[in-house]
């Protein structure tokens, strides 16, 4: 679909510009930041806002849907990176070398506003409370990054699994949503890979966690029954 003009206001009207953007904007602050978003992007699941490979011209604002973005491998192989709910912003990881160094991938219906590199560098300029916010996602996403890390190579399965699982909860309370009923945009298969661990290993390790009554399994949607508990069992195994 051609990318379409957004009016300046675009950015005031939406309910999402104090997650994606600093929510000490002002209405002043929120038309530039409107003026810059010249176009708006919407994908069918499996269509890709970048590739790896392509060079790093803009980021992006989700506006509506979610997205996974995925690295490929010297060897071929794919490796899920993160995955990105409305009012979050992709592609700054892309912003210190002249190329994307992953793919982003639509999981489902997606609407995004696109951001010139070049224009928000002039923005942030004139705003620094933008370019404070910019680099503020930057360094959550490299602390984010070696976290993760971290957790492939010194947890196990379960504590891989309650870790994401109470991390999407704070992610969609912040989005207002339920704490408890979590509805999942990826596939078990893309989960399992972000988490670094065999498809069967996941299902093993949600059943026994259903067993154990923390939570309810049915199909994408998780229904977290205690997050108190799941609390203390991912901290007794952290520590």
């Amino acid at each position: 679909m051609k990318p379409r003009a957004l009016p300046a206001s675009r950015c005031i009207e939406c309910g999402l510009h104090k997650i994606c953007f600093p929510p000490s904007f002002d209405i002043n602050a929120l038309e530039q930041l409107g003026r810059v978003i010249t176009a708006q992007k919407a994908l069918n699941k499996g269509e890709s806002v970048y590739r790896q490979g392509d060079s790093a011209n803009a980021i992006y604002a989700v506006q509506s849907g979610a997205l996974k973005t995925v690295m490929t491998q010297a060897n071929g192989s794919s490796q899920v990176t993160g995955f990105y709910l409305p009012g979050e912003v992709i592609g700054l990881d892309n912003l210190a070398q002249s190329h994307c160094a992953s793919s982003a991938v639509a999981t489902e219906r997606t609407s995004l506003c696109e951001l010139p590199v070049d224009a928000m560098s002039k923005l942030s300029q004139q705003l620094p409370e933008l370019q404070s916010h910019l680099f503020q996602i930057m360094s959550t996403e490299i602390r984010s990054d070696y976290q993760r890390m971290h957790m492939l190579s010194n947890t196990s399965a379960e504590t891989r699994v309650v870790s994401f699982l109470l991390s999407w909860s704070a992610r969609q309370a912040r989005r207002r949503l339920s704490q408890d009923a979590l509805r999942l945009t990826m596939t078990r298969e893309d989960l399992a890979n972000y988490l670094g661990q065999a498809l069967e290993t996941l299902s093993r390790t949600l059943h026994k966690l259903q067993d154990d009554g923390l939570l309810t399994v049915s199909g994408r949607q998780i229904t977290l029954h205690d997050l108190p508990k799941l609390n203390a069992r991912l901290q007794h195994q952290c520590s």
